[in-house]
């Protein structure tokens, strides 16, 4: 179930996640009640422009509702039919909850403590993880990459040196109010397989490892901005290398608004 993680990621640093019935439907058997059980997928607003299901050229149509029937009836324009009466359950859309998605992160790491939100929507302090002698908080971060970063990156505070887990692209260091934290992007630390959602918290703290050692080698370098451009060039080669696929995937799903539309686009690219 990879492309499960794939989708969700792609979604939840999107800025208004929403999926169509119809898409819905197209996922592999099993992922949308998965999603649903845990309340990650929950129910939006019914949609107000619904495709045919009537014709190959798969238009868009506004809905018409007919006044006090019961139960509900709808319909759309159609150049070939005229109208066609829509199934109400067509017209059902979808959305991610982020409050279940912290949770599902919190507990596959394991983390002490209860996820509670920073910024409603946007910052979730998911608890703290052992950390050599003492703890560490755990972030989770999303829309890093919008223009109110920096309003969101500041409600992520400094104290204890907080780990953000992102599922977009990683921020520029100056959004940040004071000394960047690590950001982990969830691609690289969490799986799916029968069981559950799963977290390798070894590899976790490897990465953020080598990110404070990184950090520590460049506040020690003498104030040459070229030899601290040569290593900062370096690590985001490596970084870019690590973060493209999932980058690629996240900007395509904000152009289209689809997942399918999106998978369109990157074959097609």
């Amino acid at each position: 179930m990879g492309d499960l993680l794939s989708r969700l990621w792609a979604c939840f640093d999107s800025n208004e996640p929403l999926f169509s019935a119809r898409e819905v439907a197209l996922w592999p058997d099993g992922q949308a009640e998965w999603l649903r059980e845990r309340g990650v997928l929950c129910a939006a607003t019914s949609a107000s422009r619904v495709c045919c299901p009537c014709c190959d050229s798969e238009h868009i149509e506004d809905v018409l509702a007919v006044p006090d029937a019961d139960p509900p009836r709808f319909f759309i324009s159609c150049p070939e039919s005229v109208t066609v009466e829509v199934d109400p359950d067509a017209l059902r859309q979808w959305t991610i909850d982020g409050a279940a998605i912290a949770s599902l992160i919190a507990s596959a790491l394991r983390l002490q403590g209860r996820p509670t939100p920073i910024e409603p929507g946007r910052v979730w302090r998911l608890g703290t993880t052992r950390w050599q002698q003492t703890s560490r908080e755990v972030l989770l971060a999303r829309g890093l990459g919008a223009e109110d970063a920096a309003c969101i990156a500041a409600h992520a505070g400094q104290a204890g040196r907080p780990i953000v887990l992102i599922t977009g692209q990683e921020p520029p260091s100056h959004v940040w109010p004071g000394r960047p934290p690590v950001c982990v992007a969830l691609s690289r630390v969490m799986s799916h397989d029968a069981t559950g959602l799963q977290a390798d918290a070894v590899l976790l703290h490897d990465l953020v490892q080598k990110a404070d050692e990184l950090q520590a080698q460049v506040e020690l370098l003498p104030l040459d901005p070229a030899g601290k451009r040569r290593v900062l060039r370096r690590h985001a080669q490596a970084a870019a290398a690590s973060h493209q696929q999932d980058e690629v995937l996240v900007g395509a799903y904000r152009e289209c608004l689809s997942y399918r539309e999106a998978a369109k686009v990157l074959s097609a690219r």
